[in-house]
């Protein structure tokens, strides 16, 4: 039996005797009939195709009319070669057209948008998706009488005595692939930023005099995850370790333009492991097994001296590095969780949250040998977030107490190893927020922190980066949601009451160590996500 395609040819090379005044309606009905075609998987009922059937005949008895005006009033020399080559012309690019549509659409692959670019396999057993985020953004930073840096015997990279200091950057410029394969049960992300020129490169010796480097693409997450049923799932490569909630929020879900400054010293960052996770309609449980976290915990001067992300086997000297983190869902659902707003409509939420991460070994130094026991590396940390519809409120605790046998001041001002004994820290955070407009969002956040390094002096070079001064930051700001989070203007303006100690160096996202209070720091930032 003929197929629609073959009987839409037939019908056009009986109408080869067609003037150009007819050309644009007779390629109106060839795609109509190659639409037809295309839509056959549709299976569309009887009285669709009766009432399709019927407004075929009528527009062909239509066409046949002006054909036959047409011929009386000019006669039968219309039709040159050059017109039936043309018609020849167009019917062939319609009819491959619609053989490749057809081709695509058996295959059954599906393309699109949703929430994001994605590939998928018609059986649903493989899945693409495509994402990214751009992020621009304008700081000032201001301090008072130009009375920055620490000292002295500080590091030089603590010492800029500018007084006002303002510019563009890109501080996460981020592309991620993710989905599945085999099945929903096996899942894979990978996930990678360009970073900014002045960041040292991790996983290099940081002992070592590494210089300025060039901007560069880092990977940040690339794991493969196993559902194991009944809750359970397992996964396994780098990802964030299952500690601080502010930061295993991503940062394009952040109320203020960037993270808190307790958060970016006492989070503990990403690393390579595995992990074993637990999920019922009210409590959640994550236990990871890696490398060891990130050491930031004083920014240069290294407590701990773990930098697992991207390092080889051979270069980690963690023993062991253990993390767990519970969360109990009072209220609302898991989902709400993995942003910081909570826009009006939302149903309320609670959740409260606890980690902590132990871990033991030799710092990574490269050329270095050890020389003094291992570092030890405790932490604890608490939070709650409550999400109402409209407003939220977010509050955290974190402690940490570690033994420095082999501490040390990273890249161009290192230092050898010093055994500088027992040392703490601790944090916290509070931020709340509202929507005053449909779209538009005020959020405020004050943070504190505290240091007790008592015997840093043994590290000239770090004598001065505590000075016993109280971290203490007020931030302000609001958030326009143009487009949800996918669009969205955010500007923040905070100010360091007291002076702001080497070891809480934030010099990223606009804080600088100071020598007196009063530093100002204004922030905006424009973001797009697809």
């Amino acid at each position: 039996m003929p197929t629609k395609q073959h009987r839409t040819c037939a019908t056009l090379r009986r109408l080869y005797r067609i003037p150009r005044p007819l050309l644009t309606p007779l390629m109106l009905a060839a795609l109509g009939l190659a639409g037809v075609a295309r839509a056959q998987d549709a299976s569309p009922s009887v009285d669709d195709l009766v009432k399709r059937i019927e407004a075929l005949e009528t527009s062909n008895r239509e066409l046949a009319g002006e054909v036959v005006t047409l011929r009386k009033a000019e006669g039968d020399g219309w039709l040159t070669e050059a017109r039936a080559n043309e018609i020849r012309s167009i019917v062939s690019d319609v009819l491959a057209d619609s053989e490749s549509r057809n081709s695509l659409q058996s295959s059954g692959m599906t393309a699109g948008w949703n929430n994001g670019f994605f590939l998928e396999s018609a059986d649903g057993r493989f899945r693409l998706d495509v994402s990214g985020t751009v992020q621009t953004r304008f700081i000032y930073g201001y301090v008072p009488n130009g009375n920055a840096g620490t000292g002295p015997s500080a590091p030089a990279a603590l010492s800029d005595t500018r007084e006002n200091i303002s510019g563009f950057e890109l501080p996460g410029t981020i592309l991620e692939l993710s989905g599945h394969v085999l099945g929903r049960e096996f899942q894979y992300k990978l996930k990678g930023e360009f970073t900014n020129i002045g960041d040292i490169p991790i996983g290099e010796d940081p002992v070592t005099n590494l210089g300025d480097q060039g901007s560069s693409f880092r990977l940040l997450d690339a794991y493969i995850r196993t559902e194991l049923g009944e809750g359970f799932a397992l996964r396994m490569g780098q990802f964030k370790l299952p500690f601080a909630r502010e930061q295993l929020v991503d940062r394009q879900h952040l109320l203020a333009v960037a993270r808190s400054t307790i958060v970016e010293h006492l989070g503990i960052g990403r690393s390579q492991g595995i992990e074993l996770a637990w999920v019922s309609d009210d409590i959640r449980s994550m236990f990871a097994a890696s490398n060891g976290g990130s050491d930031n915990v004083y920014g240069l001067l290294k407590a701990a001296g773990s930098e697992p992300l991207g390092s080889p086997w051979e270069s980690d000297g963690v023993d062991y590095a253990l993390t767990l983190r519970n969360e109990w869902k009072i209220a609302g659902q898991w989902h709400q969780f993995e942003t910081m707003t909570s826009p009006p409509g939302d149903e309320y939420a609670l959740m409260i949250g606890t980690a902590v991460n132990w871990q033991s070994g030799d710092p990574d130094l490269g050329s270095v040998s050890p020389s003094g026991p291992p570092n030890e590396w405790f932490g604890a940390t608490i939070d709650a977030s409550a999400m109402y519809g409209g407003g939220t409120l977010f509050a955290s605790f974190t402690y940490m107490h570690l033994e420095s046998g082999q501490a040390y001041i990273q890249g161009p001002f290192a230092t050898s190893p010093t055994n500088i004994g027992g040392n703490s820290v601790w944090g916290g955070v509070i931020q709340g927020s509202f929507y005053c407009a449909p779209k538009w969002e005020l959020f405020a956040r004050y943070e504190i922190g505290d240091v007790n390094i008592p015997n840093i002096a043994r590290i000239p070079a770090a004598a001065e980066l505590s000075n016993g001064n109280l971290l203490s930051i007020m931030t302000i700001g609001v958030n326009s949601y143009i487009d949800g989070e996918d669009l969205k203007w955010s500007c923040d303006f905070g100010i360091a009451f007291d002076s702001f100690d080497g070891v809480w160096d934030n010099t990223a996202n606009g804080w600088r160590p100071s020598g007196e209070g009063g530093e100002l720091v204004f922030r905006t930032q424009l973001q797009l996500m697809f």
